[in-house]
């Protein structure tokens, strides 16, 4: 494998835990509001209107908007931002987590992973590929798939591809849940200021993304390339 499919990888594992940590905080602060996707919002929503319950549909119809949002600006950076759509994904993140962490207590589940609700699909779009394979940083379900899938394949036919990208899968849901891991702990003792705590994935994914980047960055900043480099 070479250094840079290596360094892509090793770059959305670590996004991966910022994933697995704002899911864990909305769900466990937030009455089991699930921040990163809309299944289960949408579910909600139809619920609500077919057992003729509206109590809360406005939330919903907002968590749904803020996802909605999310990707809108994504297609717009792309297209019209020259920076790099995953530093701007970073740097959404890191005001988001600022903006949780100086207001922690929004009485409405809904309305205080707003932040989240929107950030997310920024995140799952800017980093939906890595080394090649299609993998999601803010959620599992494709993922245990296709690490099953690829391990079962690896099993009977012993192709190193297979181990390669079995490896992969099972290491981005590792990530994912000791990112979950780390919200749960601070989450017990901090409650609502455990989102501070994000930083720790946060840091790990900017010192990633430099050691990626480290030459573009250079070359935006003027800084002249070391020898040998």
């Amino acid at each position: 494998m070479d250094r840079k499919k290596k360094r892509e990888m090793t770059l959305h594992h670590a996004v991966s835990a910022i994933g697995g940590f704002l899911g864990c905080y909305a769900i466990f602060n937030h009455n089991d509001v699930f921040g990163n996707a809309q299944t289960a919002n949408l579910i909600h929503i139809v619920c609500k209107i077919f057992s003729a319950d509206f109590s809360g549909i406005l939330f919903l119809v907002a968590g749904l908007a803020a996802f909605m949002a999310g990707n809108i600006f994504y297609v717009l950076a792309t297209r019209h931002l020259k920076a790099d759509i995953r530093a701007i994904s970073l740097i959404m993140t890191i005001c988001a987590v600022i903006f949780m962490g100086m207001f922690p207590h929004v009485i409405n589940p809904y309305i205080a992973v707003l932040p989240i609700l929107f950030v997310t699909p920024v995140q799952w779009n800017a980093f939906g590929t890595a080394g090649g394979y299609a993998s999601a940083t803010v959620f599992s379900s494709n993922n245990v798939r296709q690490a099953t899938t690829s391990l079962v394949s690896y099993i009977m036919d012993k192709d190193k591809k297979m181990l390669e990208k079995t490896r992969f899968y099972w290491m981005t849901l590792l990530c994912f849940h000791a990112g979950a891991a780390l919200s749960c702990v601070t989450s017990v003792f901090c409650s609502t200021y455990s989102i501070w705590f994000c930083f720790i994935p946060i840091l790990l994914s900017v010192a990633a993304y430099v050691r990626l980047e480290g030459f573009k960055i250079r070359r935006v900043l003027g800084i002249p390339a070391k020898a040998g480099k």
